[in-house]
């Protein structure tokens, strides 16, 4: 199939849409739509065409425009609709094994996982929709799981936007199993769509690249298997790779290739093509670590921009970053078989995760990581304009800093940052602290974003131990936890107005504040001087103990002749002592490979 540039006029979307008015019964001035082309008209057959349904006609609840919504155009999303009254848009889908059967190609610990990859072609989708033209920024926050019967519910939230153009988004997902009112929805990812693209800035032409050693890929993709994460032949995409090491650290330079007849329709790039060209990272992982590899899942994407779809085959560059920590960062661009961009992601940051993470973990817990707290530079800094301290607080900032104290508003009215420490009344119970602090800080929030003097200033919300970072990670000040808690969603509303710092008693702590909104910090964490800002990291496992097998029983194992049940069995054997199996699929022995792996189970000394 050939590229389609993203420049050029969307004939497809167009073509496509006559088309569903000519199938449903609409007159289309077919000549008319061709003029100034090089199409020609043939004649028809001689029989007629008849607009008559030959299958009785569905309920209309299937039908997203009898339902008030427009169709929208992404295999993974079904409708989109339009919130009355606001700029924002929702769109809705729905997944499961059966209508995206490709997502069951890509596992961990057992599990159908979407891939990173679909989720930013979903973004970009919705970026298409609402005048945008890539993904500034995507953080994937838990994994979004298609379970093997029935599906989930699927939204893609675009909030209005900002000043800049950009546009804030959230996917979130829901089991169809309950439709009440109320359900309990996931946030999977969160980002920033982007207003405008750059010119691509790179192209793969000379292939391959001077200087670049062939990389043997032999028998990685069974080694990610044996880490848990399972490939189908849609994502084994890798095909022939390249190394070149330099200053700027290691360049891999790949060709990926889609199956034949794999279905691109629909999709910027199909997540399978597109996860297959972030492949060379992994294969980097494993040359370094050896036999200490753990699996690495993208979960910070920044930058991400396409120039061409349609495309079935790639030239890629993934470039490492030799100063990120553990060498997790790399920078991916993209190009078709004769070396023009295709798409770029400027970075793409991993954390290490393995299969007893995803597996063990309660299904609605919702997450692969948790919250650490990152030490992060801070040059330091002088007050920047007017600052002014609100009200009467114990906590020294006006002494620390050298800044005004304000009993009221009024007095801080002009200033470019007004501090803020709230604190409950002196000798109240936690209960009574605990609301009434938040209460005032919901007050004094409210009135100072609806007062036009402090339209182009920030606030900043001082807090002592609200935050388990540092020392033993303890968090005592229930109060200032909830003020945390209320402003974390204030800050969502209103970008870059509010900052939360949590501070302790060292005052080298607080004079680095003016460090802290220097370089753009929205949430941070000073302790002695050091600010840290918080990150995602990957949760760890528990020690749950497995259940014990009687070596005289049979283990029954569901797929037990794809690559995970394979492989499921050899370990039962090998660690287990297993000596009976059952293995059950949907073709049994006449599943590729089941007759070779009865006889290898067989040799291991199991009755299959």
């Amino acid at each position: 199939m050939a590229l389609q540039r993203r420049d050029q006029p969307q004939v497809r979307t167009v073509l496509g849409g006559l088309a569903q008015l000519h199938a449903a019964g609409h007159g289309v001035a077919w000549a008319r739509v061709f003029d100034h082309t090089p199409a020609a008209l043939l004649d028809l057959p001689t029989y007629p065409f008849q607009h008559q349904n030959y299958w009785m006609a569905g309920p209309s609840s299937g039908d997203v425009v009898s339902a008030g919504q427009v169709a929208a155009d992404h295999p993974m999303l079904d409708a989109v609709v339009r919130v009355a009254g606001a700029d924002e848009v929702v769109f809705t889908g729905r997944l499961s094994a059966r209508t995206h059967a490709w997502v069951a190609e890509h596992e961990l610990g057992g599990r159908a996982l979407v891939p990173g990859t679909a989720l930013i072609d979903m973004a970009m989708s919705a970026g298409d929709e609402v005048g945008c033209a890539g993904v500034d920024e995507m953080v994937i926050t838990a994994p979004l799981r298609v379970p093997e019967s029935g599906g989930v519910r699927v939204q893609l939230v675009v909030s209005e936007p900002r000043d800049t153009g950009h546009r804030p988004f959230a996917i979130y997902s829901c089991p169809e199993t309950g439709q009440e009112a109320g359900d309990e929805w996931t946030c999977h990812a969160t980002g920033v769509l982007a207003p405008s693209a750059p010119e691509p800035g790179f192209e793969l032409s000379q292939w391959p690249p001077a200087g670049a050693e062939t990389v043997a890929t032999d028998g990685f993709y069974d080694r990610l298997a044996e880490s848990g994460y399972v490939y189908g032949p849609l994502f084994r995409g890798l095909h022939a790779l390249w190394r070149r090491d330099g200053a700027a650290g290691a360049e891999f330079f790949a060709e990926v290739a889609l199956p034949d007849g794999a279905d691109t329709a629909r999709f910027g790039i199909h997540p399978a093509l597109f996860d297959a060209a972030i492949h060379p990272r992994v294969v980097a992982a494993i040359a370094d670590a050896g036999e200490d590899f753990t699996l690495q899942l993208p979960f910070v994407w920044n930058e991400i921009y396409l120039y061409a779809t349609g495309a079935t085959a790639l030239r890629v560059r993934v470039v490492i970053d030799a100063e990120s920590d553990g060498k997790t960062s790399c920078q991916v661009q993209l190009a078709d078989e004769a070396g023009q961009p295709v798409a770029e992601v400027r970075s793409v940051e991993a954390r290490p995760v393995s299969a007893d993470q995803s597996a063990g973990r309660d299904e609605t817990a919702g997450s692969l990581f948790g919250v650490d707290w990152a030490a992060v530079e801070a040059d330091p800094a002088e007050p920047a304009g007017r600052w002014a301290l609100l009200g009467t607080s114990a906590v020294p900032v006006g002494e620390a800093l050298a800044v005004d104290r304000c009993p009221t508003l009024d007095d801080a009215a002009g200033a470019d940052v007004l501090l803020a420490a709230p604190a409950g009344p002196a000798g109240a119970d936690v209960v009574t602290s605990v609301h009434e602090t938040a209460v005032a800080t919901l007050d004094l929030v409210r009135e100072w974003l609806t007062d036009e003097r402090f339209l182009s200033g920030r606030l900043v919300v001082v807090t002592r131990g609200a935050v388990p970072a540092g020392g033993d990670g303890a968090a005592p000040d229930l109060a200032g936890a909830a003020v945390w808690g209320l402003l974390r969603s204030a800050q969502a509303e209103h970008p870059d107005r509010i900052v939360l710092a949590d501070v302790d008693d060292d005052p080298a702590s607080l004079k680095a504040l003016p460090a802290v909104l220097a370089a753009g910090h929205d949430q941070v964490a000073v302790r002695a001087g050091t600010v840290t800002v918080p990150r995602l990291v990957p949760q760890a496992a528990t020690d749950a103990a497995g259940p014990e097998l009687a070596p005289d029983g049979t283990v029954l194992i569901t797929g037990g002749t794809g690559a995970l049940g394979a492989l499921f069995a050899r370990h039962l054997i090998t660690t287990h002592g297993v000596k009976h199996l059952l293995l059950t699929s949907r073709r049994g022995q006449e599943a590729p490979g089941a007759r070779e792996l009865t006889q290898e189970l067989a040799g291991l000394g199991a009755n299959v």
